[in-house]
């Protein structure tokens, strides 16, 4: 938008401005890019968010925001048509019962990355077609379920032509699915740039349809009981990346006649490090696919300041304080003592217990929200009737306002820690229940017979292709790499 403007404002009018614009033209990609650069760096994230929303085509960083500039110089189309590619075999896992999905490249955009608004643009100045036209696309795309723009039998042939010739439906690729006896589904979805994430569809016996997603490749808090943790940090994703796992999801469960009710963001990745993009999958989460904030949980491995930035938001009840200050929150715990949390959650060296419960008094506090404690059971670490007094003490100044998931660890390769006992389980709960009045429970296990547990199936698929001398696995980076 600030580039366009400028070269607006620049080029003026008459034979002077069109050979100004003429030769603008010729840079403006790179004038474009530089800008965006620079806006994703200096301005402030309620600026870009003002900029964003008074322009049809805003700027983000890569090739595709390259495009969508250019589409202000006039005569140029937006974006340009697809060059011709050969397809790429993947060779991950092609031997086994589970499909690996060819790879394409492509220069089409990513419709699922613009807005109402953005898409309403392209179409009335690129394709010429009427105003109305942008709600009935976005229907078939969010409401309706459609996986092709072919499927959007009610628009006319040519625009079909016109958004299949500038658009591809989505970046997200299915790399690897596996469909548990209980009906969970997890699926690994592979990037633009190689690079592999999780997801999982949870069917629950009172109709819940839960998507568990990942806000990053990887995961640089190096937890050690967690398999995403011990394969460290690749890279953030994208709003749309983000959004695209849930949307997935909610479109196969619309050709079923069902819907998407919960998304929880317990996949890959610390979401509170990336948190401009998660709230503004949140936010799509909430205006595309109609899921209640109340219905959507961001976890945290106990970022202080950020639980503290989350209680702020009632500041803000006319903008995105109204959505952010009604999602769920929960954090990992998993021990009641420093030394204890440190040896398996290397972030408490930097926000230690103290400081993490001071932050959470204080988003009750503030929002009169309840918070969710997540504990990983693990036999003769943190499971003992001692240790869940100590909880239960720990906890007791949010009594009322709190509420303890508990589950069972996930064995994994790197860690030698076990799961408790269904006799431990049951003991920890009743101290916490009865003893202590705060309310806990036993979260259902879902997906136990295809390794549904975050981190797994990517660690066995990029296994897999190692071993096949086919992709390979990114170097993961220092638990220190992670910045948002």
């Amino acid at each position: 938008m600030i580039a366009a403007h400028f070269y607006r404002k620049l080029a003026g009018s008459g034979r002077a401005g069109g050979r100004l614009r003429r030769a603008l033209g010729r840079n403006f990609a790179l004038l474009a890019m530089l800008i965006g650069a620079l806006g994703s760096t200096v301005l402030r994230p309620r600026t870009l968010t003002a900029c964003r929303s008074s322009s049809a085509f805003f700027v983000s960083t890569g090739v595709s925001s390259i495009r969508r500039w250019q589409s202000a110089v006039p005569g140029r189309a937006y974006p340009p048509r697809p060059t011709q590619a050969k397809a790429v075999a993947v060779p991950a896992a092609a031997e086994t019962d589970n499909t690996v999905v060819s790879r394409l490249p492509s220069t089409l955009a990513d419709i699922y990355a613009l807005s109402e608004q953005e898409l309403c643009g392209f179409l009335q100045d690129t394709l010429h077609q009427p105003k109305y036209r942008a709600k009935q696309v976005h229907a078939w795309l969010y409401q309706r379920g459609a996986a092709s723009f072919e499927e959007m039998s009610d628009l006319p042939k040519s625009l079909r032509l016109g958004l299949a010739e500038h658009f591809k439906l989505g970046c997200l690729e299915v790399a690897f699915e596996q469909v548990s006896k209980d009906g969970t589904v997890k699926r690994a979805y592979r990037l633009a740039d190689g690079q592999l994430i999780e997801a999982v569809l949870m069917p629950y016996e009172d109709g819940r349809r839960t998507a568990c997603i990942s806000s990053q490749a990887g995961c640089a808090m190096g937890c050690v009981f967690c398999q995403t943790g011990q394969m460290g940090f690749a890279r953030q994703l994208t709003e749309s990346e983000i959004f695209e796992q849930a949307l997935l999801f909610s479109r196969d469960l619309t050709k079923g006649g069902e819907r998407l009710s919960n998304v929880v963001f317990m996949g890959e990745g610390e979401p509170l490090n990336n948190r401009r993009q998660v709230f503004g999958a949140v936010r799509r989460l909430n205006a595309d696919l109609g899921i209640g904030a109340r219905h959507i949980t961001v976890s945290t491995v106990g970022l202080a300041p950020r639980i503290r930035d989350l209680a702020d938001a009632v500041d803000d009840p006319e903008g995105e304080g109204a959505l952010l200050s009604q999602i769920k929150v929960a954090v990992s715990l998993h021990a009641t003592r420093d030394a204890e949390r440190t040896a398996i959650m290397p972030v408490n060296r930097r926000f230690p217990i103290a400081e993490l419960m001071a932050a959470c008094q204080y988003y009750v506090q503030r929002t009169n929200r309840r918070l969710s404690f997540e504990w990983a059971l693990i036999s003769g670490q943190n499971d003992s009737p001692q240790v869940a007094n100590e909880l239960g003490r720990l906890l007791s100044p949010l009594k009322g306002k709190c509420h303890v998931n508990v589950i069972n660890v996930n064995p994994t390769t790197g860690f030698e820690g076990q799961p408790g006992s269904k006799a431990a389980m049951d003991r920890f709960l009743n101290i916490l229940n009865e003893d202590w009045g705060i309310p806990a429970t036993m979260r259902v296990r879902r997906g136990l017979d295809i390794n549904a547990g975050c981190g797994q199936l990517k660690n066995e698929l990029l296994g897999r292709e190692l071993s096949t001398k086919g992709l390979a696995a990114t170097p993961p980076r220092s638990p220190e790499a992670s910045s948002e």
